[in-house]
């Protein structure tokens, strides 16, 4: 219960700062339209939804390497990390299945660590883990 709802505290945060800053909204206006249904739906993102094959390795790193300078622009760890939590979770929903955390460091270690490398440290993360 504690997971949840230190969920919907970074989701609500990650709107919070969305709507304040600006900035998100106009360089990634796709991304951030669906955060209040995955922040509303009362899930962890931490299951994989369906029986959806799991997202290409290559998609993901494409994806975060988009998201870079919008976190570079939040200009905190805390901003960025709930934007990163609600944007991350609302494109794998997309695409059918949102491993948990482990599953998508795995995937970026081996594709892509720079960019991991980048996204944990703008995001004040050790792992996706932790989203």
């Amino acid at each position: 219960m504690a997971h949840i709802s230190r969920l919907t505290l970074v989701a609500a945060s990650a709107l919070l700062l969305t709507a304040c800053s600006g900035t998100p909204s106009a360089s990634t206006p796709a991304a951030t339209a669906p955060a209040t249904p995955a922040a509303q739906s009362g899930t962890t993102g931490t299951a994989p939804t369906g029986s959806a094959a799991p997202v290409p390795g290559a998609d993901v790193c494409e994806y975060l390497r988009g998201q870079i300078p919008t976190l570079e622009g939040i200009g905190s760890e805390v901003g960025a990390m709930a934007n990163l939590t609600v944007n991350l979770y609302s494109w794998y929903e997309k695409q059918g299945a949102v491993p948990d955390g482990a599953q998508i460091d795995k995937q970026v270690q081996q594709e892509c660590p720079d960019v991991a490398a980048q996204v944990y440290k703008l995001a004040g993360i050790k792992s996706f883990a932790t989203l």
